[in-house]
This record gives C-alpha cells, structure tokens and sequence, in this order.
C-alpha cells in the first residue's frame, strides 16, 4: 500500500501578517513503533505464485521520545499575563507560547497512538488557580496559612513517594490520584522504576474537588491549544525560532480583580478519564501533576500603555546625585558629575583576577548628547572598548560590555549562526583556491610552463618537448655514478 503524500510549501507571512492553524499533529507521537518490509519474489507481476512460499521478512523496532514530565526552559518562548507582575489581566486569558510548534501534540492523553488521519486534543493544559484556593484547611474547615505547594517528586521510586507511585504521609491508600499511564500497582522490579529511577519532575497533589473545577473538559481541549505563523523581522525570538512557528497553550480560566494567581503549565496525560464531565471524585481525594512550568502574578491595577506612562518619573534613568557646589570635594564631583550623565559605578574584575570599580551606563541616557557622526572601527575583542580615564585611574566599559552583548546575542541567533558558519566555508574555500593559484603560478614558472590551459595537459606538453632530458641532465654527477656502480 503506497500512500499519497501531497506537499504543501509553507506559507510565509509578510509584515503586520499572522497566520493561524488549528493544529500541527507529527508524522509519529511519542511511543514504540514495529517497521516490518516483506519481500515476495515474482517471475512478473502477472504470477500469482511467487518463487519464495515464505515472504522474506524483516523488523526494526524503534521509539519515538518527547517531553514527558520535565520540560526545557528553551521550549518556553514567553508567558501572559507576565511572571510576577501586577495589572489588569482580568480581560485577557492566560497562555504560554512555545518554540516548538508540534510540542503539544507529541503525545496523546491516554499514552496510546492516535488513529492514522484522525485529529486528537494536546496532552498539556494550562491551568489557572487563585493562591487561596490553595490554602489547606484544618480538620475543622478552617483556612490555614498551609498551601498546596509544587515540590519536586522523583518520577518512579521503590521506597519512597513519586510521581506515579504515591505514598503520601498520613493519607489513606487511594487518597492521591497518580497519572494512569499503565504502570503496575508497585514500583519493585517495574519498568518504569528502572527507567525513570533517576528523573526528578515537579509535581502538585490538588484536591480532585478544585482539578475538576478548573481543569478544562476533554472537549474543549482541542480549543485551547493552536499554531501561529507570524514575521519575525525586527523582532527578537531569543535564538530559537527564527521562522515564526510557535505553538500556544491557552488556560480556559479569567483571572478575578484583585487577586494573586498561579498559573499551572501541566501534563494530561493519564488524566483523561479524570477530564470527563461524569467523572465524580471523592472527598480527600487529590489528583497528583507533573507541572512542567509554573509562574504567579497579581490581577490589579493597570497594565496598558497609558498607566505605564504614567507610571515613569524623570528621574528614572539616573541615579540620585547633588548638583556641584563649591564646598563638595573633587572625589564628589566626579561622582556626581558620572551619575548626572546616567553611569554607575560596579565591581570589575579584571582578566588578570584584579579587583577594581569601572563605570557603566545603559544605551538609554537621561541628557541630549550631540556627538558627531564617525567612522566605525572595527573591534576584534571587547578589550579594544575599553577607555581609561588617567585623572581618576578608572574604567568605563560602556562600548565593551555592548560589544560583548551583541557578540553573544549573534551568536545566539540561529539564523546568524549558520550565516557566518556559510561565510567562513566560503572565505576558506577562496583562501585554499587562492593558494593553489599561487602555488601552481610558481611551478609554472618554475619548469617553464606554457601560460593557461591545464595544469597537468602543459606540464605533458613540456615533457614532451625535452623537459624530461634537462631533468636528468640536472641531476649531480656523483648520484648518478653511484647509481651506476649500484
């Protein structure tokens, strides 16, 4: 059976463009897969008994790997609302963008391959819980200071509690609900002990009344994840997408005004029956998460453009100095006089292992400063940025450090990268072929050489009209006697 594959180009997007995609399922999820190639030997197409009654047979068995409890940091491009922050996000719902655009899709919910043709939702969900749902009660109901906190857990142990086999201190058996991911009842001797024995995740044991609150239903999963394409000129992607594919996964949960949230990137994967509406949990049941990234922020206040530009002061781009006056000491005036212009003062330590303080200032300066327009020198190090002042022996490393941080920003950049890996094979090339000119220039000026044509074809010419006899004729007497006498 030979299936038709129709190619489709990708589309590229043009400025101020963005394209969206429903999904973008791989050729293969995660999992253990059998190639088996039969061949079956025919005088012609038209015998029907072929030469071999038993077809030749033969098997590869390979596995297909994805991210399962851990994810790269590299594999998060960004994160909205932002870490940490305060503002007003309760209009917006939050989501977490990728690098990778297949990333949500790499597995499945209940660990098995998805029919061939057929879409299925993403196996990660973005979850959204106020900090105070996550405070525990005591045996009374009340609200304690206790939270429900993400704590590291290793995936499979034997001995103690894990991920996928729980032992919970002071809970009854059956109390935490595990990933159901076809693992036995025990970790003694299993193959997900002697796979997973070393690997650590993050984990999170919610109560199974707050999970099936928040966590989406398996029918909306497919809503709340897609594909953007999107130009990426003149953006920064951090090094790590420089086509503009990115994947999202979108939390199905408004942030309230005026309270702190945690925002829970976490695998599904067997938690599929736990995602469906006629699943009913017990009280003082938790359901336990492998988070693969979590970040908390504040829902108040304001976070467009115009509160944060009323938000800046003037004096922001400087530090507090005192304006010169006649009783300040030289020392002070230095100091004021560096601060008024936007520096600051850090330890340097020097590549000799000397200490020292340098100054330093950012590309954004709190006064105009007219400098006429020069010719750019090329640096062949940060070194060579370095200025010194002799009246008051420092450094400032201003050009230095970003000459230094635009080397490390290109280098980062794939694009960049793989351009000046082209261009360096390209000088060397021409560097190898302009050496073997001139090597060649000189041996045919060497043996007397007709001009152009092929090497090989003039040095023929020239043996064929007596080179070979001036060669033999300059060869040292004493050699040749003693070859005789051999």
């Amino acid at each position: 059976m030979i299936d038709e594959i129709e190619y489709d180009p990708p589309v590229s997007v043009k400025a101020g463009q963005i394209q969206f995609v429903e999904a973008c399922h791989p050729p293969l999820v995660a999992g253990g897969y059998t190639a088996i190639a039969r061949q079956v030997v025919k005088e012609s197409e038209q015998t029907e008994i072929p030469w071999n009654a038993d077809p030749y047979t033969a098997e590869l068995h390979f596995a297909v790997d994805a991210p399962r409890f851990t994810l790269d940091p590299a594999d998060i491009h960004s994160v909205y609302p932002p870490a940490n922050p305060s503002g007003r996000y309760d209009n917006t719902l939050p989501h977490v963008v990728l690098t990778r655009r297949t990333l949500p899709w790499e597995r499945t919910l209940d660990g098995r391959p998805p029919k061939l043709g057929q879409p299925f939702p993403p196996w990660m969900g973005l979850l959204l819980v106020q900090e105070d749902e996550l405070l525990i009660p005591d045996s009374t109901g009340r609200t304690t200071s206790r939270k429900h906190e993400v704590r590291s857990l290793p995936v499979a142990s034997k001995g103690g509690d894990s991920l996928l086999f729980p032992h919970p201190e002071k809970e009854p058996p059956g109390s935490v609900l595990a990933p159901d991911l076809g693992q036995p009842p025990s970790a003694m001797g299993s193959d997900e002990e002697n796979r997973y024995k070393n690997d650590f995740c993050l984990a999170l044991d919610l109560p199974a009344e707050l999970f099936k609150a928040v966590a989406p239903r398996i029918e909306d999963l497919p809503y709340l994840a897609h594909v953007r394409q999107m130009d990426t000129g003149e953006k920064e992607v951090q090094a790590v997408n420089d086509r503009g594919w990115f994947s999202l996964v979108v939390g199905n949960r408004l942030p309230q005004p005026g309270k702190d949230h945690r925002a829970l990137l976490v695998s599904l994967e067997g938690h599929r029956d736990r995602l469906e509406e006629s699943w009913q949990p017990r009280s003082g049941q938790h359901v336990r998460l492998a988070v693969l990234g979590a970040w908390g922020f504040k829902c108040e206040g304001s976070n467009d453009f115009k509160g944060h530009m009323k938000g800046l002061t003037l004096d922001s781009l400087h530090l507090p100095f005192s304006p010169y006056s006649d009783q300040s000491t030289e020392a002070q005036d230095i100091v004021n006089a560096a601060y008024a212009r936007g520096y600051t003062a850090f330890n340097h330590i020097m590549r000799q292992g000397e200490r020292t303080v340098s100054w330093y200032r950012g590309p954004l300066a709190p006064l105009n400063h007219d400098k006429p327009r020069q010719i750019q020198e090329t640096a062949s190090c940060a070194d060579e940025l370095l200025r010194y002042d002799p009246d008051t022996g420092l450094f400032d490393v201003t050009y230095a450090a970003a000459w230094q941080l635009g080397r490390l920003l290109a280098l980062q950049n794939h694009s960049f990268a793989l351009a000046l890996s082209r261009a360096r094979k390209v000088l060397r090339q021409e560097a190898e072929e302009g050496l073997r000119r001139s090597e060649v220039s000189t041996m045919r000026k060497a043996l007397d050489l007709e001009r152009g044509g092929c090497l090989e074809q003039s040095l023929m010419s020239t043996l064929s009209k007596g080179l070979g006899e001036r060669l033999l004729k300059a060869v040292p007497t004493s050699s040749s006697s003693s070859v005789n006498d051999d």
